[in-house]
This record gives structure tokens, sequence and C-alpha cells, in this order.
């Protein structure tokens, strides 16, 4: 399943894209955890709502995707004072000075919610530095070109108060990326609670979730379908649904993302967000009764 690292993501306009994964969240405060900061995100055809107001620290991202097609909330952190229009001319540009002109460090927003389908919904607690941030979506519309073109795009800020949430502590359990592949707990995933997902490799990854639609569909056969889906040339339906997930986990990071399965085939999947197409991905099939 195909992906890119930040700049990627940002300056090409034919983006191969982030096969990104995750799972059905609310929008209020998570069992198990405490206080409250959140930022809600809602997707259509081809526009952004936003609403809440995040303050730094631990922040639950709700990501609600109404559409009809594919979305993502792909987050970049920004120079005070970036607005929506220069991010737009940065992304549509696909010159990395461009980028880094407006960039705040390497526009790198930590981890964040992942590629959505439609009408699913996820949820991601992280954390977010105070500042000025950019959105856009680079899934491409039927015609190739990104969604952000369109108007799916906007700029926000995360205020220097503190955040009074806390992560969950029960129904907890850890899934972690290590240099040999995805580590799930002995006793598997629970249908609903949280898991913190740690990155534990020297490189920036993803984890991907995706729920297989036929008896017959494989990971081969999923990861086929949608790299081509980014390039435009996918054909028939997709053999597995893509969720949401964790995108953006820096070396050493960690992020908690909601759980909330229902009973079918599942794969977790794992790519080196620095590779455009990752030739070593992790993936783990896992089964939900």
């Amino acid at each position: 399943m195909r992906q890119m690292g930040l700049v990627g993501r940002l300056c090409t306009v034919l983006a191969l894209g982030v096969a990104s994964a995750g799972l059905a969240g609310v929008s209020a405060a998570p069992a198990g955890a405490a206080g409250s900061n959140s930022l809600n995100v809602k997707a259509g055809e081809y526009t952004y709502k936003l609403s809440g107001s995040p303050k730094a620290g631990w922040t639950q991202i709700n990501f609600d995707n109404v559409g009809v097609e594919y979305h993502v909330f792909s987050l970049i952190k920004l120079k005070k004072g970036v607005t929506t229009k220069q991010l737009k001319s940065a992304a549509t540009s696909q010159d990395n000075a461009a980028f880094e002109a407006i960039a705040d460090g390497d526009g790198n927003a930590g981890p964040q919610t992942g590629l959505l389908g439609p009408g699913e919904k996820t949820s991601v607690i992280t954390k977010l530095a105070a500042g000025h941030y950019g959105a856009l979506c680079y899934v491409p519309t039927p015609e190739g070109d990104p969604h952000f073109q369109h108007g799916m795009i906007t700029t926000f800020d995360v205020s220097s108060g503190k955040s009074s949430l806390t992560p969950p502590q029960d129904g907890v359990v850890d899934v972690t990326i290590a240099d040999d592949g995805i580590t799930l707990p002995t006793s598997g995933l629970p249908k609903n609670g949280w898991a913190k997902v740690t990155n534990s490799t020297s490189v920036n990854r993803n984890l991907i979730l995706a729920k297989y639609s036929t008896p017959d569909a494989t990971y081969e056969t999923t990861s086929a379908y949608f790299d081509a889906f980014f390039q435009g040339q996918a054909q028939g339906d997709p053999p597995a649904s893509l969720l949401g997930g964790v995108d953006g986990l820096t070396s050493g990071s960690s992020a908690y993302l909601q759980l909330a399965f229902k009973s079918g085939r599942y794969a977790l999947v794992s790519s080196n967000q620095d590779l455009d197409d990752d030739p070593n991905e992790f993936h783990v099939d896992f089964t939900i009764k």
C-alpha cells in the first residue's frame, strides 16, 4: 500500500497516497481518559468542517467522513500567519522550496489520523504542540486531481493553553511497530477499547488497518488495488475497506487509536513514511469474531 513522506504529501499533485487505516470513534471524551481536549473534523466533497478549540498537549482528533470518496486530514505544522491560499500554492507547486518557506521546521505535526473510507469515523489521541497548522486532502478525484485543489484545505491554530486530557488507562492494549514487524497482544485485539500504537523503529512509520471485503481477499490484492487507486487506475470494487488510523508516527512516538471492530478478517500494515513506495512493508492478518 503506497504512502509518502511529509514533503511528498504536500508537494506532489498526483499523490501516490497514504493508505492509512483507522477505527470507528466518537466525539465525546473517551472512556478511560480524563479531561477533554478535542478537534472534530467532518469531511465531505470537497470540504472540511472543523469544531473544537484544541489546546497544546494531548488532543483527541475525531475524523468523520460523511462523503462518498476517501478523504484524509493530513496535518502540516506551519509558520505563524501562513494563509490557506499560501498553503494551497505550495501544495500545487511541486516545489520543495515552496514548502520549506511556509513550514515550521520540517513541518512534521506528529501522529495523526489517516486515510478514511466513505461513511467511516476514526478517533486518535495524540500530542499537538501549540502553533499554526495546515490540513489538506491529497486523495485524487476520479479525474485525477487532488481534493485540495477543489477546496479541501484549511488552516487552524492550537492554543498555548494546557490540555486537560490524559490518555486512557483502562482497556488499553499495546501495538508495537518494531524493526522485525508488527507485534499484537498475545490475546489479540479486543472488539472495543484503545490501542497504544508505538513506533520503536528508527524511521517514521504509519499503521494501516484494512477490513477484507471478500473471503478470497489478501494483503497482496488489497495493496495492488490501492496502489492502482492512487494512480487513477483502479478497477472494480476494492478487496478491502480502509477505515482510518495512525499516520505520521515519528521514531519513538506513540498515539492512541480507538478500537470499535465488527466481526471479520483484517490486516494491519505499516510502511516507512520516508519512502514514496516502501518495498518492505510489514503486515499481519487477524480475525475478530
